[in-house]
């Protein structure tokens, strides 16, 4: 019996050391740069855990001014932006992003950082009752209880490590992906040379097209969330601004085509009670050339200075005069 206790104890110290030591060597690895303490050579990829990476790195910054929104708004270049607010800017903006993560970071933010002004990218698609869920590694919890123990262990069981060597050893480029919590420029020109235009433009629309084809109700529960990150800008006093993304005009005709005009305009008109905003999301002759886009849905980091110089009335930028409605 005493050989069976033993031989019992000794198996569970052995499973908790090799547990410990595989734990231990993802967090030198550190797929994701969450923690940044060791450097092997290897480049941090932040899109695997792009909610938990954002969730540490901005309490690490502490900046004074966040910029909230979809892929879109991830593009955006912070210091486009630090010009007009003078203070430290980070962005948001994360891929697939539901307005319930906007309205979590935005209320951790604004609880526990000094933020001034808050900027936020608002996306049609959001508002979709019958949005999918997007798969990502958000979690509410860790709002609550922080990035402890318990989660860090989660986070590095969970990142797919051999995914990520099998694919960072062959293409182990040093330069900075993302910087200030946005896409850099390095990136984005990385995003248009390897890939076909004409392929990634064609996938973006066909995926829009799916996603328009099944909106067909505004979801309130959507709209809740939304109306909560106004009043909680308000209740905390910092300046807020609110825009919409712009998109090529193939994706408005993509709407019109899918006979969802009505629920498109019922939407700029529903989000205009809530807090007025600048509508950048319309014909005009930024979104009429192709060339200012990455994709029918993005437009290029080269042209976001221009959101900017319209929201905070930089009368010194040339701006065409057609890009950016004030809605109120």
């Amino acid at each position: 019996m005493k050989k069976q206790k033993k031989f019992i104890l000794l198996t569970l110290l052995f499973i908790f050391i090799f547990f410990s030591i595989g734990v231990f060597i993802r967090y030198i690895i550190d797929p994701v740069g969450i923690n940044n303490k060791f450097d092997i050579g290897l480049r941090k990829d932040t899109a695997l855990a792009y909610r938990t990476q954002k969730y540490v790195e901005l309490n690490e910054l502490q900046p004074n001014t966040i910029l909230l929104g979809g892929s879109r708004v991830h593009y955006l270049n912070p210091k486009d932006i630090e010009k007009y607010t003078n203070d430290k800017v980070y962005n948001l903006g994360l891929q697939f992003a539901t307005l319930e993560e906007q309205y979590y970071f935005l209320k951790h933010s604004l609880e526990n950082l000094k933020i001034n002004t808050v900027i936020i990218g608002l996306n049609f698609y959001t508002f979709n009752d019958n949005l999918k869920e997007n798969s990502s590694d958000f979690n509410k919890n860790i709002f609550d209880y922080g990035f402890n123990l318990f989660y860090q262990v989660k986070h590095y069981l969970e990142v797919p490590i051999f995914k990520y060597l099998k694919y960072v050893i062959p293409n182990n480029d040093r330069n900075l992906f993302y910087e200030n919590g946005a896409i850099t420029l390095y990136h984005q020109e990385k995003v248009i040379k390897n890939n076909n235009k004409e392929h990634m433009w064609q996938g973006t629309l066909n995926y829009y097209q799916k996603v328009y084809k099944d909106f067909n109700i505004l979801g309130e529960k959507n709209f809740d969330y939304y109306k909560k990150m106004v009043d909680l800008c308000k209740q905390h006093n910092v300046k807020l601004k609110v825009f919409t993304t712009a998109i090529h005009t193939s994706q408005l005709k993509l709407i019109e085509e899918e006979n969802k005009l009505d629920i498109f305009d019922r939407w700029k008109n529903e989000i205009a009670q809530i807090f007025p905003y600048w509508d950048f999301m319309n014909e005009n002759s930024i979104t009429e050339d192709e060339e200012n886009f990455i994709d029918s849905s993005h437009i290029k980091q080269d042209f976001g200075y221009l959101y900017f110089a319209k929201i905070f009335e930089d009368f010194d930028i040339d701006i065409p005069e057609d890009f950016g409605i004030f809605i109120e």
